[in-house]
């Protein structure tokens, strides 16, 4: 697993730097010093749609959410995809025991499984191989390559030459081709993890319920179109296995997401933590809060 590289000077300047914040601007400005590493997990998971898409409210985990319509009864929040069957489903199980609860949509037997096409470029399979064994390897949810002889649903994951990843979440219980994860070619290994957690029924950690405990958003300095990635998702059904908010999770956005042009060209963050740190998204590893919830589930 790729580390992130220059790390301590970037905590170095992180510390060293001044701010200061007025009517929920941010103005501080660390995006010079922001590494490579960064810069990717940026531009692979900020997953962009055509701003003529129209958006839909749906009922996701409790919770009314304004999401993306991209057609054919697929809706977008992000890089987590959905489709009309799920939204059914959330609506029936109000009381958590459907899909969309963090202890239900759980795949048969604790196994995960995946296909690709034999066309995708060696370093992306390697890239998916390796994620998958990173899973496998550090928690109780096995993810491998589907044969023949299995009977359950899979996904299948896609690859392209465009930016950004995304993977509908939950099982689906789909054969051919299976339910959707894409993995893109600036999609690094992490965010590879990223996406099978998506995959395996699990959210990001900015969604919880409880983050407002944990982080200030910056929704000035959020894309008009965008701050749908920030709404709060209801406790009411059960889906969070704990009230604590990992803001090093692999789940977790970082504080230069999803910027307006104004606060990108000045540096301005447009989430932070509540003591008023940056968040570093972290792709490089699961945190034990990571592990611990999936091992909850699996």
């Amino acid at each position: 697993m790729k580390i992130l590289k220059n790390l301590s000077i970037f905590l170095t300047v992180l510390i060293l730097a001044s701010c200061q914040s007025e009517a929920g601007i941010e103005t501080e400005n660390l995006s010079e010093s922001m590494t490579n590493e960064l810069k990717l997990t940026l531009a692979a998971e900020q997953v962009t749609y055509d701003e003529n898409l129209p958006k839909e409210s749906k009922l996701l985990y409790g919770t009314k959410v304004e999401m993306i319509a991209l057609g054919d009864g697929n809706y977008a929040l992000g890089d987590m995809l959905f489709t009309d069957e799920d939204f059914a489903q959330s609506n029936i199980n109000a009381k958590g025991q459907g899909v969309w609860d963090r202890r239900g949509g759980k795949w048969p037997n604790s196994t995960l499984l995946y296909k690709y096409s034999a066309s995708m470029p060696q370093a992306t399979k390697n890239k998916v191989d390796n994620a998958a064994q990173y899973i496998t390897n550090n928690t109780d949810l096995t993810v491998r390559k589907w044969v023949s002889t299995d009977t359950a649903g899979y996904v299948w994951v896609n690859y392209s030459n465009d930016s950004g990843c995304s993977a509908q979440i939950g099982y689906r219980n789909k054969k051919s081709p299976g339910q959707s994860m894409n993995i893109a070619s600036n999609c690094s290994e992490g965010s590879t993890i990223h996406e099978f957690l998506h995959a395996a029924g699990i959210v990001h950690e900015q969604n919880h319920w409880n983050r407002d405990a944990y982080l200030t958003v910056l929704y000035n300095n959020i894309d008009d179109n965008k701050e749908f990635n920030y709404v709060k998702l209801s406790d009411a059904n059960g889906w969070e296995i704990s009230d604590v908010v990992d803001v090093n999770s692999i789940m977790m956005y970082g504080s230069y997401f999803w910027q307006t042009a104004t606060a990108k060209a000045n540096g301005w963050r447009t989430m932070k933590k509540k003591d008023g740190g940056t968040i570093v998204p972290n792709r490089s590893y699961m945190t034990t809060n990571d592990k611990a919830i999936i091992n909850a589930v699996y």
